[in-house]
């Protein structure tokens, strides 16, 4: 990929525009304090890394299962072609994806993106089942932002809807919180975290395998519960190359993370050692852009700040960054466009316009 230059967003965005931080996060530096560490020592430390977070979120009891998708539909909509499918998570488990596919000449080879959610209609812009567009959350219609500009997307649906039936009294998390528990009767050593890598994971699979995407732009991108699963998917699956997380709390305590769907009470434990900016580490040199709104915060940037010296060592500073609208959950329209130019930056693209409805 090409360095970005000095007037560049992704530069702008790679520092904070205020000087207050906010409370004090009181994250364990990745590095002693005073001592040199060099690129060759990060890499002889970050598999002991990745082992203590694959402790965190746990594993499978199945092994081998039988991992060929199923074509549910196929239509096409004047910006794309979409083919809906039920791709296998599990033995018994399969969750429906949208394959979205640009309909105006693109370049070769495409770049890529998963964009997980609760339901692939939110991030596609359009009902699955019948085509028809949506004219609600226009900003956060990220998958259908991307087809316009040339990738080719996948949309996901989160695992309590391809797991248990829908509750008879589904009010508030009630589907998410008998998912969970289903998953943890069926895999007693997993996480709803670790569940929800597997199946985002399995997304890139089915990325990956279509024809001229190039495997040097996969980006996963998310909103709020798809933040979470983007973040903790390109940290760990070294396939994905970039990541857009809007405002999905990466403190412990910013949201729900101790939630049984996520990463349940081992979060209370005395002295759990964890926290997110270790995390974050894994990814680099790989980029990293945050967009704050209301459960990311000026505290946020404590994390990106934590984890910069790792990317230093690779001299890719202007990888990570954050941009804080402050204005709500929601990411406002400047905030994808800032978005969406500081991706063509890191996967040296030129810009593609897009629409938000």
């Amino acid at each position: 990929m090409a360095t970005t230059e000095p007037s560049s967003v992704s530069r702008q965005l790679s520092q904070p525009t205020y000087e207050d931080l906010g409370e004090d996060q009181h994250l364990a530096p990745l590095f002693a304090p005073g001592g040199g560490t060099t690129l060759a020592q990060w890499q002889r430390r970050r598999p002991e890394l990745c082992r203590r977070w694959d402790e965190v979120l746990g594993h499978p009891s199945f092994g081998h299962y039988n991992k060929g998708a199923e074509v549910v539909r196929e239509f096409e909509l004047p910006e794309f072609r979409g083919t809906l499918l039920r791709q296998p998570t599990g033995p018994d488990t399969k969750q429906l994806v949208l394959l979205m596919e640009p309909t105006r000449p693109a370049r070769s080879p495409r770049p890529g993106a998963v964009v997980p959610f609760y339901h692939p209609d939110t991030m596609a812009g359009c009902n699955v089942e019948t085509g028809e567009w949506l004219a609600e959350r226009s900003t956060v219609q990220f998958g259908r932002h991307l087809v316009q500009q040339g990738y080719v997307v996948v949309c996901t649906e989160a695992f309590p809807y391809n797991t248990v039936p829908e509750p008879a009294e589904n009010a508030g998390f009630a589907w998410w919180q008998a998912g969970a528990e289903q998953v943890l009767r069926d895999n007693p050593q997993w996480t709803g975290m670790g569940k929800l890598v597997h199946d985002t994971s399995r997304a890139v699979d089915l990325l990956l395998e279509q024809p001229a995407v190039d495997p040097q732009r996969i980006v996963c991108i998310g909103h709020s519960l798809g933040g979470k699963m983007a973040f903790y998917t390109g940290c760990l699956d070294d396939r994905i190359k970039a990541v857009v997380a809007s405002d999905f709390g990466i403190g412990w305590n910013f949201t729900n993370w101790d939630d049984l769907w996520y990463l349940g009470k081992q979060l209370h434990a005395e002295g759990f050692p964890l926290a997110h900016h270790q995390l974050l580490a894994l990814l680099a040199p790989r980029s990293f852009l945050l967009i704050a709104g209301q459960y990311d915060k000026r505290e946020s940037w404590q994390y990106l700040k934590a984890a910069q010296p790792v990317y230093r060592l690779y001299g890719k500073e202007t990888a990570v960054g954050m941009f804080d609208h402050a204005s709500g959950h929601r990411p406002t329209e400047e905030s994808m466009r800032l978005a969406y130019r500081w991706l063509a930056e890191q996967f040296a693209l030129p810009e593609q316009p897009w629409e938000a409805s």
